[in-house]
């Protein structure tokens, strides 16, 4: 399976991932991780600097705006786009932060 680049936030500002899930490296930053909707193909996001708990979406530090659709979840080509992005970004540990961010319905702020 290939993995590449994605486009510029100018030309994708937005982005819909389904079977999603929220993700913490050891650098301390969250990472939304899941399927883009349009293509099923795997998506891992830059670090998030905002999240609206009531809308269910999230900036990140590209500036890209991530939706999450449904609930979360896993997803095989999420998996393998992940595992791939660690090893590049030299990830030593990581955890699922998903239902911890989910409890903190009073914070704006995640990553």
């Amino acid at each position: 399976m290939a993995i590449w680049s994605i486009g510029p936030v100018e030309s994708e500002p937005e982005v819909s991932i389904a079977r999603w899930k929220v993700i913490e490296i050891n650098a301390g930053t969250r990472h939304f991780v899941g399927l883009d909707e349009l293509d099923l193909t795997g998506r891992v996001s830059s670090a998030i600097v905002a999240f609206d708990h009531a809308r269910l979406c999230g900036r990140t530090q590209s500036g890209r705006v991530y939706r999450l659709v449904g609930n979360p979840g896993q997803a095989d080509n999420a998996d393998y786009v992940w595992q791939q992005w660690c090893r590049v970004n030299e990830v030593t540990s990581f955890s699922d932060v998903t239902k911890q961010l989910l409890g903190g319905a009073g914070d704006d702020r995640a990553g």
